[in-house]
């Protein structure tokens, strides 16, 4: 079991005594375990972009992009605010951008929450849980150019067994940011993660997203004896919660010292006054005997962005409070950073211990504003925020021989006393004011299109009831022709995403919908014809994808049938399209039978569709001479899984219907079976 105390993102030692320290970046905490790979995930955010979600999704799926889009599995579901543009099916494979589908009860979506499933790579058994709270976006300004805050918790199901004694935390922290984000999914789209396909029963998208409520749900019951450090605004505003958050124990303490940083202030305030945020929290901590009444106080500010700060200056100084500019480490070198990061950071200090006594952290997504700290969530007023609340057990004001590197605050927090901004030659700006959002993306009427042909045509089918008339656009922007009993035609090749036109409240909308093809993939790449050794080297594999080179669309067909020797389980069987197509059908047979329950829908999808793709090789076309079906024998019981036996069970079910489905594409349904009497 791994919690993580609060980590900058990108930030190095402060101490300069090693210079090796690198926190994790807010990227690298998308990577997936050793032995593990990413099964399905959660984000929710106010913004993010394609370059920073290629990079987290490759480093949990472990699969390229290419790879991704090849398979056409969502892996990661993703909830923004509607300000957001849209991030286009095709531009981030295996991500979703969910669209909001009707006006939420917030302002801004502005909480940045995730959580990630992952499943051991052999064993289906074992999984691990990550909840991961940011101050920055998903995005590649995060990484590259501001100062941000991570904080993150994770559990397994080895320790659900071990009862070790951060469980209970843990649990709780996870099921209270679940219910969140399970809260808010109700105000998206989410019919494209239910989508099986034609004819077929369950996707391997809906799949993973079950397992990782499965998970979940296992850990509830050992949640009862902690109070979660993960909050929300739903309910009440950060500045109610917070006395109670911090003294969640009852052990109360009056603290001499506090931090307050931001990324944004409040916009407009009086100079002769302490901004009304700032100054709230102060006494709320105040009165409730959190906070000394002569405390050090120092507010962290960007000094070219800090709002009603920079008028305040005086009325500030008055007080005994000090500005000072968010500390910038050293790895850095001369890049810029400015603080982004919502914190603050509450302490005893005593001139006999290095210790920081007492201490408490705030990080998350609320900035010291109205909206964002004071006011709970609201349409006309309040963000949906999110953070922590959480009490580091040791931790230093200063190195010391003695202390580590993870005893230092300041390798968590940006804070720094060399110096203030009095002492600064260049005055404080208050920068622009925060925009008011447009919305950019909304739920269109459908949320997705089946693909189909017929007669050598293309159809796009949607089997949801429009929510009100919309039109699909060709590449050329013009509607496509419809037929009320096959669909809308499309005019080319198989597209994986189309484009749609409708009219919402007298405004003119657009957006891209994914397209699912008939083996239930959704955005997906044209897949290549395979040969029969290719088509077993992408089964052998299973659950991980095809490699790079094998995903090459229209590939001509190599390997066996050009005179070579396949090498096959250690044995070398020559160039004869009967040996080949028997030893694929023993293969096939002995790897499914060790196929977990888990895995069985997607063993099903990736056998139809491996299969499908070599209905034209030359293997399959020299044993169709023999008229037999050598598909027959995968049917004996033998050669399945006790829980896949026959079409009683749902897996023997799926498996049958993708056997017929194989039978039609190869031709070979109405042929004798192996072994029978000819």
């Amino acid at each position: 079991m791994a919690a993580a105390i609060v980590r900058r993102s990108g930030w190095a030692d402060m101490s300069k005594r090693d210079v090796s320290y690198k926190p994790l970046s807010l990227a690298q905490y998308f990577e997936a375990p050793d032995e593990f790979v990413g099964c399905f995930g959660w984000i929710c955010g106010y913004s993010a972009d394609s370059g920073f979600l290629n990079d987290a999704a490759e480093r949990f799926t472990r699969r390229t992009d290419n790879q991704r889009a090849y398979e056409g599995r969502i892996s990661i579901a993703l909830m923004l605010d509607p300000s957001n543009p849209q991030i286009l099916p095709i531009e981030v494979p295996g991500v979703l951008h969910l669209p909001i589908k009707e006006r939420a009860p917030f302002r801004l979506l502005h909480a940045k929450v995730a959580i990630l499933g992952f499943r051991h790579e052999t064993d289906a058994k074992q999984w691990r849980l990550r909840l991961i709270v940011s101050t920055g976006n998903w995005t590649r300004d995060t990484l590259e150019t501001s100062l941000d805050l991570v904080w993150s918790v994770e559990l397994t199901s080895e320790d659900l067994k071990t009862q070790a004694d951060s469980l209970a935390q843990i649990s709780a922290d996870m099921n209270s940011a679940w219910n969140m984000l399970k809260w808010l999914q109700g105000y998206f789209d989410v019919r494209v993660l239910h989508a099986a396909g034609l004819d077929r029963n369950q996707s391997p998208t809906e799949t993973a997203n079950q397992l990782l409520e499965r998970w979940i749900a296992k850990t509830r019951r050992f949640q009862a004896s902690a109070t979660p450090q993960f909050f929300d605004n739903r309910k009440e505003s950060f500045l109610t919660s917070l006395p109670r958050m911090i003294d969640a124990d009852g052990a109360s303490s009056s603290r001499n010292y506090l931090a307050m940083g931001s990324g944004f202030y409040e916009t407009s305030s009086r100079k002769d006054q302490i901004p009304s945020v700032l100054k709230a929290i102060v006494e709320r901590l105040q009165g409730e005997k959190l906070l000394s009444q002569k405390p050090v106080v120092d507010v962290f500010v960007n000094p070219h962005a800090c709002q009603a700060v920079a008028g305040s200056l005086a009325a500030m100084t008055e007080a005994n409070w000090t500005i000072r500019e968010a500390a910038v480490a050293d790895f850095f070198g001369q890049a810029t950073r400015t603080l982004h990061a919502k914190f603050l950071f509450g302490a005893s200090e005593s001139r006999n211990s290095d210790l920081c006594n007492s201490a408490w952290v705030y990080l998350g997504s609320g900035n010291l504003t109205g909206p964002g700290f004071t006011k709970r969530m609201s349409r006309d007023g309040g963000n949906l925020e999110a953070g922590v609340i959480f009490r580091p057990q040791r931790l230093r004001w200063r190195p010391s021989k003695k202390s580590e590197l993870d005893d230092l605050v300041t390798n968590f927090l940006p804070l720094q006393w060399d110096s203030d901004v009095s002492e600064k030659s260049e005055p404080l700006h208050a920068g622009d004011e925060f925009p008011n959002p447009e919305v950019n993306f909304t739920a269109a009427p459908v949320a997705y299109f089946f693909w189909r042909e017929e007669d050598g045509k293309g159809w796009l089918w949607a089997d949801q009831i429009p929510q009100h008339p919309y039109e699909v656009l060709d590449e050329n922007g013009a509607h496509c022709p419809r037929d009320t009993e096959k669909g809308i035609q499309w005019l080319g090749a198989k597209p994986r995403e189309v484009r749609v036109w409708w009219n919402e409240n007298d405004e003119h909308r657009e957006a891209s919908l994914p397209v699912i093809d008939e083996y239930g993939r959704i955005a997906a790449t044209t897949m290549p014809k395979l040969a029969i050794d290719q088509a077993w080297s992408q089964l052998e594999n299973f659950p991980m994808p095809p490699d790079d080179e094998e995903i090459r669309e229209g590939e001509e067909e190599k390997g066996l049938g050009d005179g070579k020797v396949q090498i096959t389980n250690g044995s070398a069987t020559t160039n004869y399209p009967v040996r080949q197509m028997m030893q694929l059908i023993e293969n096939i047979a002995s790897k499914q039978t060790t196929v977990p329950r888990v895995d069985w829908p997607m063993w099903c999808t990736r056998l139809e569709q491996c299969l499908t793709q070599a209905s034209g090789s030359k293997v399959l076309e020299e044993f169709l001479k023999l008229k037999i079906n050598p598909l027959s024998p995968l049917k004996n019981i033998a050669f399945r899984p006790s829980f896949a036996e026959s079409k009683k069970t749902i897996e023997g079910d799926r498996y049958e219907e993708a056997l017929v489905r194989v039978e039609k594409a190869w031709q070979v349904g109405s042929l004798n079976i192996l072994g029978a009497p000819l």
